[in-house]
């Protein structure tokens, strides 16, 4: 049967249509392969990468971009990976730190910040000062300047902060900014101790050596047999004084010597007695009395004789020091458990409830003591560093004008034993 005109006509637009859409499919798929085909190079490798496979032809189009996509996405979910593990590196690294550490973004926002940072610059009011400084110190540093500054925070407790901020950039523009805040309140303590050492040990020697030198003077030009007698009692006792600020260094330096000192049981009884020996000539010149009480059995204490015996004299020696002329210091012992306390009383001028927590401290002395006596400010330190290396305590309770009890407390041996003064 022949094919009409119109029926050719028909067949003739078929196929055109057919052209039209089979090209209109190869050209979208060639738009689609150079799509898919960029997509690749971004997510490939930057120069030294792996290439396309080494020459090797895993097929034609399509076929050989999937192949590139697949290799693409392994590595970068292989990049995704160390990066996430270096990260995580980082940030325990930094959670380790002593400092704090905050990181900002190019729009201020915080991306990182360790513990530290978090304590010493947290949401309390104490320390709202911490956080203006940082904000002020980030946008300095966001605008490209680094600064540092310098904090006293009150507290409690009172802290000394030095903050440094500076910019993070790639080589072309601010990304970022990074702060350290570092606590420097013990480096602050140790000079101020320093400068207290140097003060008082230098006043507490000047004085006696001076008055050794007029002293020295006057006797070499006296010919009274009595005067100068006289003269060398008072050289004696001011060559006492210088001898005993060098007594007190050498203990505190034998003390802070040995952190971990010999344990072996001391019988307390022994103890009293040889700390009672160290300041009975005290005792006697400043007309004070010590009363030890017999409290019957006590166990022995564990630790270094000499330390605690040392520890012991200086509660005495404190106590006779701000008692009154006629007073009385009183010395009792107890057992509880595992533990011996020696409690040491007296009736003195007593301690300022603002001065309470400090009396511990190397180098303090009160107001009311340095106005009654001399002295280096080193004896109830001591105290409390025997303590502490023993695995004890030591407190203290006072009220002005009536006086002060002191309670050291030290663990005891594993069998009793019975002391007396």
């Amino acid at each position: 049967m022949s094919l009409t005109v119109t029926d050719q006509a028909i067949a003739g637009g078929a196929a055109l249509v057919v052209l039209v859409t089979m090209f209109l499919v190869w050209r979208s798929r060639r738009a689609l392969n150079r799509r898919l085909s960029a997509v690749v190079t971004r997510l490939e490798r930057p120069a030294g990468a792996a290439g396309d496979g080494g020459g090797v032809d895993h097929g034609r189009g399509m076929e050989r971009l999937l192949h590139r996509l697949e290799r693409s996405a392994d590595d970068a979910v292989t990049r995704v990976t160390e990066a996430d593990a270096a990260v995580q590196r980082m940030t325990a690294s930094l959670e380790r730190v002593s400092d704090g550490v905050v990181v900002w973004d190019d729009h201020g926002h915080v991306v990182f910040q360790n513990g530290m940072a978090a304590a010493l610059a947290g949401p309390e009011q104490g320390q709202a000062l911490a956080r203006q400084s940082l904000l002020d110190l980030r946008d300095a540093a966001l605008a490209g300047e680094a600064r540092t500054q310098g904090l006293d925070l009150f507290g409690p407790p009172m802290r000394t902060l030095v903050v440094t901020a500076a910019p993070l950039d790639d080589g072309w523009r601010t990304v970022g900014a990074v702060a350290v805040i570092h606590d420097v309140t013990d480096r602050r303590k140790l000079e101020q101790v320093r400068r207290d050492f140097v003060a008082n040990v230098s006043y507490e020697l000047k004085t006696p050596v001076g008055a050794l030198a007029l002293l020295a003077g006057s006797l070499a030009a006296e010919e009274d047999v009595v005067i100068a007698r006289r003269l060398a009692v008072r050289m004696k006792e001011e060559a006492e004084g210088v001898g005993a600020v060098i007594d007190q260094l050498l203990d505190l330096g034998r003390v802070e010597a040995e952190e971990r000192p010999v344990r072996e049981p001391v019988p307390v009884g022994a103890m009293v007695a040889q700390a009672l020996e160290r300041v009975r000539a005290q005792a006697q010149r400043a007309g004070v009395r010590i009363e030890v009480a017999d409290t019957g059995p006590q166990v022995d204490v564990m630790g270094d004789r000499r330390q605690l015996v040392t520890a012991l004299g200086h509660l005495l020696d404190n106590a006779v020091k701000f008692s009154p002329a006629g007073g009385a210091v009183r010395l009792d012992a107890a057992s509880e458990d595992e533990w011996v306390s020696v409690v040491v009383r007296d009736a003195g001028i007593g301690i300022a409830p603002r001065e309470l927590d400090r009396v511990f401290e190397r180098f303090y002395r009160g107001e009311a003591a340095r106005q009654r006596t001399s002295g280096t400010g080193l004896g109830l330190s001591i105290v409390r560093h025997v303590a502490s290396a023993h695995g004890g305590s030591v407190d203290v309770e006072s009220t002005e004008g009536q006086g002060s009890v002191f309670t050291l407390r030290l663990p005891a041996a594993a069998h009793a034993v019975r002391w007396s003064a």
